[in-house]
């Protein structure tokens, strides 16, 4: 039978660099270890053959002898070592802390993940957030508001552990006081953190019965914040240490009160600045006008010149929506309308028929004949 490719036992395409191959066999391998997978004779198969070719391809001279002849790369090797010859070079078991690629970072962060995950140590709390509804109007000049939060408080008996010990603490007896335990597997020996002590090397003592082990305990707290003048849907407010109580004497989450602003019938929002419609007769847009124009902070006057068609935009600097960081303000973008008169009486209509008599004018430019 064929030998399979080595590349593709790898998952990896062909003349894939060394880092790429050490990448997918580690993905490969947390993926089919023993250890992940008890009393599972197929991935325990895989995991052999994905090892044997990563003894192959992981080591760069291999690699180049397997790029140049394939299957044949090893002819004279001796065939008969199978899995107990596969020798895992180029590859730190025991990688310095911090540093990827150790083959003891795989599994540990697996194995005891569970664990690590509940080791002991001040852990903060998780962050809470609140949305509250406010108007546009209260967005442009701010708010205070009092909110009724249901968080959680670190526990008062056993200090937010989860547990009570009297006394001095004793060493674990699982671990003997180390923090870890050894995990063998044929020829392999891993390390991880004790799950009777979760890395601490101490007894963990009792659950605490008025947590049941949590740590905290839930209540109800009335806050006050301050709401910016200028916040937009999604702005958040922060109150620092408002949130979720922390572990083991950590410190506590925030709490983030995140903004929902309401349309506004009159007034439209575009970022910083605001736009509204403002109609205007047909004698001010012809004759030009001073008109009053609403605004947030009360009546603007705004100078409409002579012939101002239907649609134009003039724009009042820094009367739109302040900045809640102390910057310029936005601006307030006028859009006229000219209203067309309801015409009833003939005196009227006779004048605007002169009107149109002495400006014959057609705004239809797509009307008007080709050369004229």
């Amino acid at each position: 039978m064929a030998r399979r490719d080595l590349y593709e036992i790898l998952e990896v395409p062909k003349k894939a660099s060394i880092a790429d191959v050490k990448k997918s066999y580690k993905r490969l391998a947390r993926k089919y270890h023993p250890d992940l997978n008890p009393n599972d004779k197929a991935a325990e198969e895989r995991f052999k053959e994905i090892s044997e070719a990563y003894a192959v391809l992981g080591d760069p001279e291999k690699k180049k002898k397997y790029d140049s002849y394939g299957a044949a790369w090893d002819a004279g090797a001796d065939a008969s070592q199978g899995w107990n010859g596969v020798k895992f070079e180029g590859f730190d078991f025991d990688g310095p802390s911090g540093e990827t690629g150790g083959f003891s970072d795989i599994f540990e962060s697996f194995l005891g993940a569970a664990n690590a995950r509940k080791a002991t140590g001040p852990r903060q709390g998780e962050d809470l957030v609140y949305p509250v509804t406010i108007t546009l109007n209260e967005a442009f000049t701010g708010k205070k508001i009092r909110l009724s939060i249901r968080h959680t408080v670190p526990c008062k008996t056993c200090g937010g552990e989860g547990r009570t010990v009297s006394g001095r603490k004793a060493p674990c007896r699982r671990c003997g006081g180390t923090g870890r335990i050894g995990l063998s597997k044929g020829p392999f020996s891993f390390a991880q953190p004790c799950p009777a002590c979760h890395g601490t090397g101490q007894d963990a003592g009792d659950i605490c019965r008025d947590c049941g082990g949590t740590g905290a305990k839930e209540t109800t707290e009335t806050v006050e914040a301050s709401i910016p003048a200028g916040v937009d849907t999604g702005s958040r407010v922060r109150l620092k240490g408002k949130g979720q109580a922390g572990r083991g004497g950590g410190i506590p989450g925030d709490l983030y009160i995140e903004t929902h602003v309401l349309p506004d019938k009159v007034f439209y929002r575009e970022g910083p600045h605001l736009k509204v419609k403002v109609p205007v007769t047909f004698a001010e847009a012809v004759l030009g006008a001073k008109i009053e124009v609403p605004t947030l902070s009360g009546g603007a006057m705004l100078k409409i010149p002579p012939g101002t068609p239907s649609g134009q935009v003039f724009r009042l600097r820094e009367r739109g929506m302040p900045s809640p960081r102390g910057a310029t303000p936005g601006d307030l973008l006028v859009e006229v309308n000219v209203a067309v008169p309801a015409v009833v009486d003939e005196r009227s209509k006779e004048l605007l028929r002169e009107f149109a008599r002495l400006n014959p004018e057609n705004p239809r430019s797509y009307n008007r004949p080709r050369g004229s």
